[in-house]
C-alpha cells in the first residue's frame, strides 16, 4: 500500500520549522527505486494536509497507478508561510520552496533530483507562486501547473525575458480554471494564448465548479497525469 507521512523540518530561509505531507508509492519500502516528484502548493486557506483531506491525492495516485495511466512518483505538499504573502519576503519564501524544502526531499527520501524528474503544481494563491517558481527556477522545475491562478505582469515580463531558456528546456504548463469562476476565466485564457505564442506547451482545462475544492478535487486527477507524462517524455 502506499503511505502519506506528515512530517516537519527545519527551514533556514524562514528561520523556523516547518511541516509537509509526502506521498510514497506502494514500491517504496519494497525496492530501491528512485523516483520523480510533484510539489503542490495550498491556497491561501490552506495547509499541507488539505491536498491529501479534501483533494484525495492519495487516492488519486492510487487509482490512477492502478489503472495503469501512471507509474509511480513521489507527491510533497508543502506547508504554506506568512511570506508568500509579504512582498518584502518573496525571496525567503521562494528559497524556502527551490532551496530548504527540496534540499531535504532529495536528502531525506530516494528521489531523481534533477529537473526534468522535478514538478510543482498549486491552486488559487499556491497557483500564483508555482507558476511565479517555475519561470524563476526553471533549472528546477520542469511541469509547472496552476488551477485558479492570477498572472499579473509580472508574469508576462518574467516569461517574456527568459523566453528563449523557457522554451529550450522545454518547460510544459497546464492551467486549470472553472466555469463557475467568471473573474478567472479570461485571465486564464489569455496566459494560456501567450504561453502558445511562445512556442511553448501549454494546456488547460475548465472544469465545472467554483473557486473550492468540488473544483479543484476534480482538476488535479488530470493534473497527475500530466505531470507523469511530463517526467516521462
Amino acid at each position: 500500500m502506499s503511505t502519506v507521512l506528515h512530517r516537519e523540518f527545519y527551514s533556514p530561509a524562514l528561520k523556523c520549522n516547518k511541516r509537509y505531507c509526502i506521498y510514497l508509492p506502494d514500491s517504496y519500502y519494497t525496492s530501491d527505486l528512485r523516483y520523480s516528484v510533484l510539489y503542490l502548493l495550498p491556497g491561501l486557506m490552506d495547509y499541507e494536509v488539505t491536498w491529501f483531506v479534501k483533494g484525495h491525492v492519495q487516492e488519486h495516485m492510487d487509482n490512477l497507478i492502478r489503472e495503469g495511466k501512471i507509474r509511480e512518483f513521489i507527491v510533497v505538499s508543502a506547508d504554506k508561510d506568512d511570506a508568500a504573502l509579504d512582498m518584502n519576503r518573496k525571496k525567503e519564501f521562494a528559497d524556502y520552496l527551490a532551496k530548504d524544502l527540496k534540499g531535504h526531499i532529495d536528502c531525506e527520501y530516494r528521489t531523481l533530483s534533477m529537473r526534468k524528474h522535478t514538478g510543482i503544481e498549486g491552486l488559487s494563491l499556491g497557483a500564483t507562486w508555482s507558476i511565479h517558481m517555475g519561470i524563476n527556477h526553471p533549472e528546477i522545475y520542469s511541469s509547472i501547473g496552476a488551477l485558479s491562478g492570477g498572472y499579473g505582469d509580472e508574469v508576462y515580463n518574467k516569461i517574456w525575458e527568459e523566453r528563449n531558456q523557457i522554451k529550450q528546456l522545454g518547460m510544459r504548463f497546464r492551467i486549470g480554471v472553472g466555469t463557475w469562476e467568471p473573474e478567472y476565466i479570461p485571465g486564464s485564457e489569455k496566459f494560456v494564448s501567450f504561453i502558445k505564442d511562445l512556442g511553448l506547451y501549454c494546456e488547460i482545462e475548465k472544469t465545472e465548479g467554483p473557486h473550492d475544492w468540488p473544483l479543484w478535487e476534480k482538476q488535479i486527477y488530470n493534473s497527475l497525469q500530466f505531470h507523469y507524462y511530463s517526467f516521462n517524455h
